[in-house]
């Protein structure tokens, strides 16, 4: 039974890896012809916006661990924030490159719960919160970016839809943060029955039991969702500094606001690997909807994604220092990530 969800995984993430592959195969093939990438490597860049381009991203990244040490300190939790840094720099290492079931997230949860076995539940609950959080940030900033954006961009039926589409998410995420945070809502009665919806219950189980931890710590909670908005807000600016640091005609930072969100929205949904694939795409095909040329989203997109993989280096130089450690908390995620499932564990 191990083995058959150890190959079921394995499929799964060859799957994910392969979409990723087929999507950027796409989007590369339908530029062929186009010069950008020549024009890309051969003419002049403005290397003091793309220096900026790249603190801004370490920036943004570094907020992210900040966060997640406000919500782990929120319970109290033996954690300082250089371990914020370490483990979530691996955790971001591997998103990236992970080749097994195993991602970030649960990582940074089981090298918690692994120091303090004691507070697993709330171990678990950092994290989900974390991502939730996470996510929210990114709603409420595409949110406001149709307001920064106002009449500086033309905005046509499809993008009209799609900023909609975003503040509606957002509306229903409020709604929902607002009733996670009710004692009604997270009950084991409420637990028992999110926990039966298919795919989605162990996930939606292990949210309300994150909520239920976090609902007399509230504090915590919008300070983390305000840290969240300073992330997504410096990853956009971002997003138009490597614009105007491009040989490229890139949109105005209005325009910016309002779809590089929506791009990072995109690539948050997790159909591939951090979302690779789907964030490049989704920005190639919001850039041309504003009147950009063909290549110009992708173009910023691939910038924007080695920008992050620098950060990602950070987790190399831990994962090189404490290699042992970390193929043991793998293992130990694996395990957990069966017995979750209904598998029989292996050894």
């Amino acid at each position: 039974m191990s083995e058959q969800f150890h190959r079921r995984r394995l499929v799964i993430q060859a799957a994910k890896m392969l979409l990723a592959v087929g999507i950027l195969l796409v989007l590369f093939y339908n530029l062929r012809g186009n010069d950008v990438f020549i024009r890309l490597w051969r003419e002049p860049k403005d290397w003091r916006l793309l220096g900026l381009a790249q603190c801004l991203v370490i920036t943004a990244l570094s907020l992210n661990f900040i966060r997640w040490f406000l919500l782990v300190r929120a319970l109290e939790l033996d954690f300082q924030l250089r371990d914020a840094f370490r483990l979530g720099s691996l955790g971001h290492l591997l998103n990236q490159v992970s080749p097994g079931s195993v991602g970030g997230d649960l990582f940074k949860a089981m090298f918690i719960a692994r120091e303090q076995p004691d507070r697993r539940t709330e171990a678990v609950a950092t994290v989900v919160i974390d991502r939730v959080v996470g996510l929210y940030g990114i709603l409420l900033v595409a949110t406001a970016g149709q307001a920064i954006a106002g009449r500086s961009t033309e905005m046509t039926g499809a993008i009209k839809t799609l900023a909609t589409v975003v503040a509606a998410f957002a509306v229903i995420g409020t709604i929902g943060i607002a009733l996670l945070m009710t004692p009604a809502f997270t009950g084991p009665k409420v637990r028992e029955f999110a926990a039966k919806f298919p795919a989605i219950g162990g996930t939606l189980a292990r949210l309300i039991d994150a909520a239920a931890v976090y609902r007399s710590r509230r504090r915590y909670l919008f300070a983390a969702i305000l840290v969240a908005g300073c992330t997504h807000t410096l990853l956009v600016t971002a997003i138009w500094l490597i614009g105007r640091g491009l040989p490229v005609d890139a949109p105005n930072f209005g325009t910016t606001f309002l779809i590089g969100p929506m791009s990072l929205c995109a690539g948050a949904i997790p159909l591939t690997p951090s979302g690779l694939g789907t964030f490049e795409a989704a920005m190639e095909e919001l850039y041309r909807l504003v009147g950009c040329a063909a290549g110009t989203g992708a173009s910023v997109a691939i910038t924007f994604r080695a920008m992050t993989y620098v950060m990602a280096t950070l987790g190399a130089i831990y994962y090189l220092n404490a290699r042992k450690t970390v193929k043991e908390v793998l293992h130990e995620a694996e395990i957990e990530e069966e017995i979750e499932e209904g598998a029989e564990p292996s050894v």
